[in-house]
């Protein structure tokens, strides 16, 4: 009896022994089982708990479609002429003007082509076609902006555009612009800035600008198209 007394006082003493290293062993699980992150493969984490993505890593996602397919956009592209023509407007033999067609590289801002075009002046082979003519519109001018809305083209011209010439040549130059804008269907009058500043008296000839300019008010220099 008292040799069992001694065996069951050893298995006490022995569990309680083992207890600690136990409680020990399943403490070393519970950390190894989260790793933390390293060298910022996990994403930060917001204040608010909300995961934040520096944007460094690959989402393996695909670039989105925007709804147009290959064939469409060759479909596109064949659709597309490579030149477009306009019509200028020059001073014939001092008297009128004359529209003359000129082809231009195909552009979907065609007004401003047709003034920058204007602005350049006739080429040698027009002059050589049509030698009474030319421009009153003076060296040197520059295009400053057009937009065109609700029918009124508003056109700024650099500062040069009103410089020189008598009365006939600043009105032949306004006439000019008129003409060549006019041709497009959603320019019904056009409006002059210089350097920003809207025209109301043109150049020192003192010429009237009343409002958005019309081919009414150039009647006087008929245009003969070729």
């Amino acid at each position: 009896m008292r040799s069992l007394r001694w065996i069951s006082i050893a298995v006490v003493i022995a569990m309680a022994l083992s207890l600690p290293m136990l409680a020990g062993c399943s403490d070393d699980a519970d950390t190894d089982a989260t790793p933390p992150a390293t060298n910022g493969d996990s994403p930060a984490d917001d204040q608010d708990g909300t995961p934040v993505d520096d944007g460094s890593g690959d989402s393996g996602e695909e670039p989105s479609d925007d709804g147009t397919s290959q064939e469409d956009g060759d479909d596109d592209e064949a659709d597309t002429p490579e030149t477009l023509t306009v019509r200028l407007y020059w001073v014939s033999a001092g008297e009128n003007a004359l529209g003359i067609e000129r082809t231009l590289p195909y552009t979907k801002a065609i007004g401003t082509a047709a003034i920058e075009a204007l602005l350049d002046g006739p080429t040698d082979a027009e002059q050589d076609t049509w030698p009474a003519i030319s421009s009153a519109i003076p060296e040197g001018t520059e295009l400053l902006g057009l937009t065109i809305d609700d029918g009124i083209a508003k056109i700024d011209l650099s500062e040069e555009f009103e410089s020189d010439g008598g009365t006939f040549g600043v009105t032949a130059r306004l006439a000019q612009v008129v003409y060549t804008l006019d041709q497009f269907p959603t320019v019904d009058a056009v409006e002059f800035y210089i350097e920003g500043d809207k025209v109301t008296v043109f150049s020192s000839e003192g010429v009237m600008l009343d409002g958005p300019q019309t081919l009414d008010d150039y009647d006087q220099l008929l245009p003969i198209d070729a």
